[in-house]
């Protein structure tokens, strides 16, 4: 049958664990989640949990997961592949192992970058996703930027990812928003902080005026001190301006040019939100939903590996 579950794809993360079905011709049957993510779940546990959620799907489906998963706290740590890493070299250097009840397991690596000037840096999760641009976009050349906690600005070109940076800034925006003396200053609201008034004027502050970022995150605070500006908006304005200044930064080090394709992953509304902030940068760019990338992703990666046709060597 077109529709037998040969294979399940994970995506497991650090706060949520997702798994999909797939059939031969590389279709989702069906997609489970729970929140059983790396942080949640104790040392050994992983494959209990993994099971609970794949209970009912067959046995010998073997799985091959994505994420967080194959990190120092995760089921298994699937070492880093070296940068530029093409989709051929994350494949093979998959870490494959067999689970308790025999079921074939994968775990895609990550990948580092070497770079005396900043040291280096690393990716876990979202080289899947370029994977997953790679396969519907073979030929694709230029920036792909993947918004989150920690957001990767890759380069990609020659179907690898060549180089990449990664700025903490939805991090850094918790922090100021949540823990920093800003929270008196903000709120949250109703709607999307990307169409707010103050989204906009942060987003030009940073990104184009050149306001230096750790004098123009104070405005915050004296926007509502000598203003009273709307507290929803000034949330909305320190977005503009944390993700205005991360524009600016990839703008800086070179990682951003008018002449290069830019492709933003992520979940809808962050991926709206950067691009927002780009167009208002004066950039064009085109936001794809992260999470049917991450399955065309494993599945392609799979494909690479005889997974999907079950006779992975």
């Amino acid at each position: 049958m077109s529709d037998r579950i040969l294979l399940i794809a994970v995506d497991w993360g650090t706060s949520r664990l997702r798994a999909m079905a797939v059939a031969a011709n590389g279709a989702v049957i069906e997609e489970r989640d729970s929140e059983d993510g790396i942080a949640k779940v104790a040392a050994g546990g992983h494959e209990a949990a993994f099971e609970a959620l794949a209970a009912g799907w067959p046995r010998e489906a073997p799985a091959i997961m994505a994420g967080m998963v194959g990190s120092r706290q995760g089921w298994r740590e699937a070492a880093y592949a070296p940068c530029p890493a093409k989709v051929d070299d994350l494949a093979s250097q998959m870490l494959r192992f067999s689970g308790a009840g025999g079921r074939r397991l994968a775990i895609v690596p990550g990948v580092m970058l070497r770079d005396p000037g900043r040291d280096g840096d690393v990716i876990r999760g979202e080289e899947t996703q370029i994977v997953g641009l790679l396969a519907q976009e073979p030929g694709f050349a230029g920036v792909v930027i993947l918004p989150g906690t920690h957001s990767k600005w890759a380069s990609v070109t020659g179907g690898a990812i060549a180089d990449f940076q990664t700025y903490l800034t939805g991090e850094l925006f918790e922090l100021l928003s949540k823990h920093s003396f800003l929270r008196h200053s903000v709120a949250e609201g109703e709607g999307d902080l990307a169409a707010a008034p103050g989204f906009r004027l942060g987003v030009e502050r940073t990104a184009k005026a050149g306001l230096p970022f750790l004098a123009a995150i104070f405005s915050v605070r004296v926007r509502q001190l000598l203003d009273n500006v709307d507290r929803a908006d000034n949330l909305a304005y320190l977005s503009g301006l944390v993700i205005g200044g991360e524009i600016a930064a990839a703008a800086a080090a070179g990682r951003l040019t008018r002449s290069q394709p830019i492709r933003i992953i992520g979940t809808r509304s962050l991926a709206r939100a950067y691009r927002a902030a780009l167009t208002i940068a004066g950039y064009e760019a085109e936001a794809l939903d992260g999470g049917p990338l991450v399955a065309a992703g494993l599945v392609h990666l799979a494909s690479k590996t005889g997974m999907l046709e079950g006779n992975a060597a």
